[in-house]
């Protein structure tokens, strides 16, 4: 199966108190000039994709999720989307919700109900080998945390469990996440964790040393597989420091013995400002150590992928690449011209906890 691992679920609800029922999304109280920019930009990339269904300018939840749908019923590269839940900032201290902080709130409950219509959407047009699935997460500074991972595991059937410690104000390295960790374990649940710079929120650009890939470390320590997101890369190759040596040093080291424990997660590796990394993400890191995600709705830049000048990318690859309407399938090609093997679109079966269908 050729699953999309990092597949953001995205809304547009203003009610905190409506969280079950809606995506809740509000920067607007906690906002940075980066963000406004970037949301600017993905919300007129989501117009393009004709996700505007009536035409107000605007992405509602629903609007997102058709377009969503579409994205995956049309796809000829993937058979499976992980759409991820993101839990919202809860105060280490005290294990209450800062609502001010939080800026996106996608409910495990919601979006697996969301999932559950999907799917079902599928099999009636009988698209029975297309599928999505629940990332859910879980802020292990919730005082409840341990009740919602279960229930997420147990009840909505995660196939995994995703983390930004920046945006979530979550310390890898407290001592206070070991139960939390070997939950995971004994679950055999991945933990797809966000490492490296975080642009996409204000608290993950405030507090961006919590994304330290390092600080991994604890959870390998308790027995957690991880999916490093992004490769650990930076953004901005000019702008932030590029760790990617450190990182395959790192990941070499998680995985001597013989085990994979520590992937890496392909997504945004199609980004314009990402591609003078490709070569070197090729050379260092093993690909049968690599896991594919787009991190749509991030957009997935094909101009950018030039003939000759964008490496031995050919004149064909690249017509063939921007005629591809299906952003999914775009960052799939543009990857596989670069180099990038198809076997990293199905190693995700070899660490998903995928239930039975």
């Amino acid at each position: 199966m050729k699953i999309d691992v990092h597949f953001h679920a995205l809304g547009n609800g203003s009610d905190i108190e409506s969280v079950e029922t809606d995506i809740f999304f509000r920067a607007t109280d906690n906002n940075h000039w980066f963000t406004r920019i970037l949301y600017n930009l993905v919300e007129e990339d989501l117009i393009k994709l004709e996700a505007d269904l009536n035409n107000d300018g605007k992405i509602s939840t629903l609007e997102y999720f058709e377009l969503t749908y579409r994205l995956l019923r049309d796809s000829e590269e993937l058979d499976a989307i992980v759409l991820l839940a993101l839990d919202g900032v809860y105060s280490p201290r005290t294990g209450v919700l800062d609502e001010k902080r939080t800026d996106l709130w996608v409910s495990n409950r919601f979006l697996y109900r969301k999932i559950k219509e999907l799917n079902e959407r599928l099999r009636k047009e009988g698209k029975t080998e297309k599928r999505f699935f629940l990332g859910a997460s879980i802020n292990p500074n919730r005082k409840d945390w341990q009740f919602e991972l279960e229930f997420a595991i147990n009840q909505l059937e995660a196939v995994l469990i995703k983390l930004i410690p920046s945006a979530q104000h979550i310390h890898l390295m407290d001592e206070r996440h070991r139960e939390f960790y070997r939950t995971l374990t004994r679950y055999n649940i991945p933990l797809l964790c966000h490492v490296g710079p975080e642009y996409s929120f204000a608290e993950g650009i405030r507090n961006r040393r919590l994304d330290d890939f390092r600080f991994l470390e604890k959870p390998l320590k308790e027995g957690v597989t991880v999916i490093a997101a992004h490769c650990a890369t930076p953004v901005f190759p000019l702008i932030d420091k590029n760790y990617l040596k450190e990182f395959y040093i790192f990941m070499k080291e998680a995985n001597g013995g013989g085990k994979i424990n520590l992937w890496g997660d392909t997504s945004a590796l199609s980004l314009s400002t990402r591609t003078p990394l490709l070569p070197q993400i090729l050379e260092i890191i093993p690909q049968n150590w690599l896991i594919h995600g787009s991190d749509f709705p991030i957009p997935i830049d094909g101009w950018a992928h030039l003939p000759w000048v964008t490496f031995d990318i050919t004149p064909q690859e690249y017509l063939y690449i921007v005629k591809t309407k299906n952003p999914l399938d775009r960052d799939v090609r543009i990857k596989r011209a670069h180099g990038f093997i198809d076997s990293i679109l199905t190693n995700a079966e070899k660490v998903l906890r995928l239930p039975a269908f």
